[in-house]
């Protein structure tokens, strides 16, 4: 598959961070056998505005998972095409929006993306992202498009299913909307 024929998909930080996560989480309860970072970027033709990079560099300079999580997609970010968006918006969006997400939307917009991807989906703002982003359709989430994966029989569907829980319990995902997306997509 060319990057031509793969969807064009915008992510913001927290997106890129929390497909790395488990990949680097060596701990018992973290799921394991599978690859969702590499696996969305191998599927998808994934843009970030330049400001997701810089935060993600800056979550590198602790010492904990999160720092592990952001090495990795630093090290992977020649996979991502980075765009400089600051010169071409008046300002970023207001409503608790950090740049990386705001950048984000301006520029899923610009390029018709096929999705925006953000975790905001535990916050009010996710309301908000839905309103800027000229094609409401374009708007998933982390858990969304790993269920969708799933559904594809692109990822193992336990995997899924406990890479879930894991966020669940790990990041404090809502139960309830993570329980629609698998009874949508990933019953076995």
């Amino acid at each position: 598959m060319t990057m031509a024929d793969r969807p064009v998909v915008v992510v913001d930080t927290n997106v890129l961070l929390n497909l790395a996560t488990p990949v680097v989480d060596g701990r018992a309860h973290a799921p394991s056998g599978e690859d969702p970072f590499r696996t969305v970027l191998a599927g998808y033709d994934v843009h970030v505005p330049s400001s997701v990079l810089g935060e993600v560099s800056e979550a590198i300079e602790s010492d904990d998972l999160l720092s592990a999580a952001a090495e990795l997609v630093f090290r992977a970010s020649h996979q991502l095409t980075t765009h400089e968006v600051d010169a071409a918006i008046e300002g970023p969006l207001e409503f608790g929006l950090d740049p990386g997400e705001s950048h984000g939307i301006w520029l899923a917009n610009e390029l018709a993306a096929d999705m925006f991807v953000t975790d905001e989906f535990n916050t009010t703002n996710y309301l908000f992202v839905s309103l800027a982003l000229e094609d409401r359709n374009t708007l998933f989430t982390t858990p969304h498009v790993l269920c969708m994966l799933a559904a594809d029989g692109i990822l193992d569907v336990g995997y899924v299913n406990a890479a879930l829980t894991y966020f669940v319990e790990t990041k404090g995902w809502d139960r309830q909307y993570i329980g629609q997306l698998r009874s949508k997509y990933c019953s076995e």
